[in-house]
């Protein structure tokens, strides 16, 4: 456990014994809708379709039976942007309504792109729908870059994880302020305990930045530019 979360809980546990109870949360993330400008070059964004949806998740845990798909990321171009939504549930309705909109978005394109989709995303969405008692078959093309970079990469690289790719083949490394992916749920839930917005700030933009380096993932490999 990272030691900015566990403050945040210390933090919260003086308050339930100054008050008696928790505080609710003070607000509820508005969704992101953002076009972004310059995140790749203008050679990656002509080579990238219009129909390719780009797909990250941030779940309040592993098992999708007993967890949320708290944050949906996704990523498309739109014209000479590329467009991001960011979409938060709080609690098991709010998340019906979220995967209700991601059904009807889907629809619009052919391919969508993630980094273990098929491992953990895809199917992770597809028990969620059906908790929800939502259409839960996927009609579009699945490209996981996952197995393609682990298959080109995993004798010399030390692991295959998408942080990786990103330094190693996009020239990318993480900012001191990123926090992984398996910070999440921690932070998903203090959020839901009373902590402030901010504690979800950094998962924000640990998706934002996942998002962006699958679009130049995607090209490099379809380009033939990978490189030992």
């Amino acid at each position: 456990m990272k030691s900015g979360a566990c403050r945040i809980r210390r933090a919260l546990k003086k308050q339930v014994e100054r008050t008696g109870r928790r505080q609710p949360t003070p607000t509820i993330p508005i969704d992101v809708e953002e076009d972004i400008v310059g995140a790749v070059s203008a050679e990656v964004l002509q080579a990238t379709p219009e129909d390719v949806l780009f797909l990250d998740l941030e779940t309040t845990g592993l098992r999708a039976e007993r967890s949320l798909a708290a944050m949906i990321g996704f990523l498309y171009r739109r014209g000479e942007v590329l467009h991001l939504s960011q979409w938060y549930s709080g609690d098991a309705p709010s998340e019906g309504v979220q995967l209700r909109r991601l059904i009807d978005i889907q629809a619009q394109f052919r391919e969508i792109v993630t980094y273990n989709g098929d491992g953990f995303d895809l199917p992770f969405l597809r028990q969620r729908y059906r908790w929800h008692r939502l259409p839960s078959d996927c009609t579009l093309i699945s490209n996981d870059l996952l197995p393609q970079i682990r298959k080109r990469y995993r004798r010399e690289w030390p692991d295959c994880r998408l942080v990786t790719a990103e330094e190693r083949l996009l020239g990318l490394p993480r900012c001191d302020d990123d926090v992984p992916g398996s910070e999440a749920p921690l932070r998903f839930q203090d959020l839901r305990e009373g902590a402030p917005l901010s504690v979800i700030e950094p998962i924000y933009l640990h998706n934002r930045r996942d998002l962006i380096s699958l679009v130049g993932l995607r090209f490099m490999l379809r380009e033939g530019m990978l490189c030992g």
